[in-house]
Parts: C-alpha cells; sequence; structure tokens
C-alpha cells in the first residue's frame, strides 16, 4: 500500500483548545486528533518562498496569513495550499485544521515546539481504496519552511480559472460558529462552487462606513481591502496602526464579488445614518468595479433581530432600503445583483451572541448556491457542501 506521510511541526500553540456546543463542550471537538512524532535529520527543507509552496489570499511578507481572514478546504484561498506526493513535513505555527483532496476536513489540537504526523499508514479510505499519490493539503498557518522525506516531493496545485470574493463582516467569516469560519456560509458557498479560487475579505466589528464607527477613529471595510491584515487587536500588536499595503489589482482578478454588510454599521454605539451607509457602499462597488470591470457584484441584504409579536417571530433587516437604492444606482450598469435573504432563516438560527448559528449557515449558503447557479447560470461541480463535525443524529430507537 501506498502511503502519504504529511507531518507538521509547530513553533507556536493555539490559545484555546475547547469546541462548544449549544453551551456543552463537545465530545469530540477534535475529529482527526493526530499524535506528536520525533523527526531525525534526514529531511530536506523548503523555504517559505520556495515557488512549490502556493500561498492563496493575504499574505503579508513574512509570510502570515491573517486569522480572520480564512480560507482553507480543497481549493483554498484565504490559506496556504499544498500539493504533496509520498512524505512531507510542515514547519508552521497556528495551524488549526487540515484537508485531504475533498474529504472533511480534520481538526487537531496542537502545542508548541512538537511534531504532528497528519496523514500515515491509518490513512485508508473506504473499501481498502489508497490514498492517491499526490494530494492538495490546506491549512491556515504561519509559514515557517517546509521540510521533506528523501522520496518525496513538492508541486504547486492548479489554479482554476473562475474566482470569487466575499467581503464583510463577524457573520461572513463566521464568528460564534463551532469551527469560525470553516462553519461560515462564505466558506460553505464559496466550497460549495466547486472549482474556483475564492477569498473571504470577512472581519468581525468592522463598518462599511469609513473613520464613523467606535468614535470616529477606525477605517471601514474598502480600507482594509486594500491592506493586508484585520483591524483586530492581533493584528495591531503586530503591525501598529498602518497594516502592510495589499495590491488587490496584482490578484487573479475576482468573476464574482459578494458583499454582505451593515450590522456593525447599524448597532450602538455607531449606528451609522442611513444616507451615510448609502454612500459608502456606492464607494465601495466603485472601488470593486475600478480594479475588476468584468466582476458580478452581489449586494446581500443584512438580516437583522427576531422579535416575538404574540404568536411568531418577525425578523428584520438592517439597512433595506438603503441597500435596495444601491442596487437602484447601479442596475442599468448591469454588473450588481442584489440576493434578498428575507424569509431564509427562522429565529432559533440566530445564536445568543445575535450571530448564525451552523445551521443558519448551511441556510444561507444553500440558498445563495442555487441563486447563483439560477441566476448566474454557473455550473455547480463539486461533491456538495463541506462541513465539518455536523453529522448529527439519533441512533435510539426508543428514549
Amino acid at each position: 500500500m501506498r502511503v502519504i506521510h504529511c507531518l507538521l511541526a509547530f513553533t507556536l500553540a493555539l490559545t484555546s483548545a475547547t469546541i462548544l456546543e449549544n453551551g456543552q463542550v463537545r465530545e469530540n471537538s477534535y475529529p482527526g486528533q493526530v499524535s506528536a512524532i520525533d523527526l531525525d535529520d534526514s529531511w530536506r527543507t523548503y523555504e517559505p518562498d520556495a515557488p512549490e509552496i502556493s500561498y492563496k489570499g493575504r499574505w503579508d511578507s513574512k509570510h502570515v496569513s491573517s486569522c480572520s481572514q480564512l480560507r482553507p478546504e480543497h481549493h483554498p484561498r484565504r490559506a496556504g495550499r499544498l500539493s504533496v506526493r509520498r512524505s512531507s513535513m510542515l514547519q508552521a505555527h497556528r495551524l488549526r485544521f487540515n484537508s485531504v483532496g475533498s474529504l472533511d476536513w480534520q481538526f487537531s489540537n496542537v502545542t508548541a515546539d512538537v511534531t504532528y504526523q497528519f496523514v500515515g499508514p491509518w490513512s485508508e479510505l473506504a473499501d481498502g481504496e489508497e490514498i492517491p499519490d499526490k494530494n492538495v493539503f490546506e491549512m491556515r498557518v504561519q509559514i515557517a519552511g517546509v521540510a521533506v522525506a528523501s522520496d518525496a516531493a513538492l508541486s504547486q496545485p492548479p489554479k482554476f480559472e473562475k474566482r470569487i470574493e466575499i467581503i464583510g463582516g463577524s457573520l461572513a467569516s463566521g464568528q460564534f460558529a463551532t469551527y469560525e469560519t470553516l462553519s461560515s456560509w462564505s466558506f460553505l458557498f464559496a466550497n460549495g462552487l466547486g472549482n474556483v479560487e475564492y477569498g473571504i475579505t470577512a472581519y468581525p466589528g468592522v463598518c462599511l462606513a469609513d473613520l464613523q464607527c467606535y468614535g470616529g477613529g477606525t477605517h471601514g471595510v474598502q480600507w482594509f481591502w486594500h491592506h493586508a491584515s484585520d483591524p483586530g487587536s492581533r493584528a495591531s500588536a503586530a503591525y501598529g496602526a498602518e497594516p502592510e499595503e495589499w495590491d488587490v489589482g496584482a490578484e487573479q482578478p475576482a468573476d464574482l464579488v459578494i458583499i454582505q454588510m451593515g450590522g456593525n454599521d447599524h448597532r450602538h454605539p455607531n449606528d451609522i445614518p442611513g444616507r451615510n451607509y448609502y454612500h459608502a457602499y456606492v464607494d465601495l462597488v466603485d472601488d470593486i468595479h475600478s480594479v475588476w470591470p468584468n466582476a458580478v457584484v452581489i449586494l446581500m441584504s443584512q438580516w437583522g433581530t427576531f422579535t416575538k409579536q404574540k404568536k411568531q417571530y418577525v425578523g428584520s433587516t438592517y439597512y433595506l432600503e438603503e441597500t435596495k437604492q444601491v442596487y437602484e444606482h447601479f442596475k442599468d450598469r448591469g454588473f450588481v445583483y442584489y440576493f434578498p435573504t428575507e424569509g431564509l432563516l427562522a429565529h432559533n438560527d440566530i445564536n445568543p451572541k445575535n450571530h448564525l448559528t451552523d445551521v443558519g449557515h448551511v441556510k444561507i449558503a444553500s440558498h445563495l448556491l442555487q441563486w447563483v447557479k439560477l441566476v448566474l447560470r454557473w455550473k455547480l461541480e463539486p461533491t456538495g457542501e463541506v462541513q465539518s463535525g455536523t453529522t448529527y443524529w439519533n441512533d435510539q430507537q426508543e428514549y
């Protein structure tokens, strides 16, 4: 039997190892947890700038991928993607998950300065089928280098013709979902499209309006779209007030851009007036169109909270009229569409933190996939949406 040994060494531990599920600790929170191993000196190393390593998404000059700009899975964007033959070891830190081919993502909790073996002789598939000799391994990391065994080689994965970009806040980034971005609608949607490149530029807490939120000193999402890292405290500690600039025009042009904004602009203490929100939205769409003139832009309406009225829960939509006005502003130019989320969610799709549950994310992704298929005529090529850790069922006949 041919086996692929993928071994990863880390220089920094994760800060948390607990996954909660409806307030309870998930019993098997790390499906695929791997064991630590020892390495010898026979491994050949690749430097972080080696052409065999494919960086997808926004990586800064230190080969760090922003934590909130996540893009794993079997066709990644926001994460490094490696095509590995035979045996390999990746020196990295902050690894949170990895995937082989189109299998479910596997999650491992890691410790500093320890080497882990992610794929080994136990990695047979169903019915004795072996893992192919060449696979794409994907993960979110800070790359320190790659080492492979003497009989191993790295090669770049294929580059797909189409690319999408998703721009949003915490709802698009999957904040408070079980596995954060890997549980988000944005990841499930992009993954569900199949053979496409994609990026998720989604930051918890970010506003659409620039320099009008949180006391007036915080940039909006358009400014961060042109920079390599997020507006969070960890990025500020690493870069200061000015993260590295990011040349959006140097990327593969997007064919489809989806924008979901408004939740942070609406909430207190920001309370951005509707007209300010409208003008900021128009500026963002104009900016995107100037960089990617052939891209289709989808404006996704921003659902709000649910309130109980007698015998039913009634949902709300933030900046509904203003978002429709943005669509009307661009409608005659033919590249802007409006995707309504009204009626797609129920009150129990919103968690106690006013963010989507895992099921809510699945609903949005599923509806958006079908909308893109029917309206834009995009072909769905993959095996379907892949979300790890959601195979819930009851196997008791009597209870």
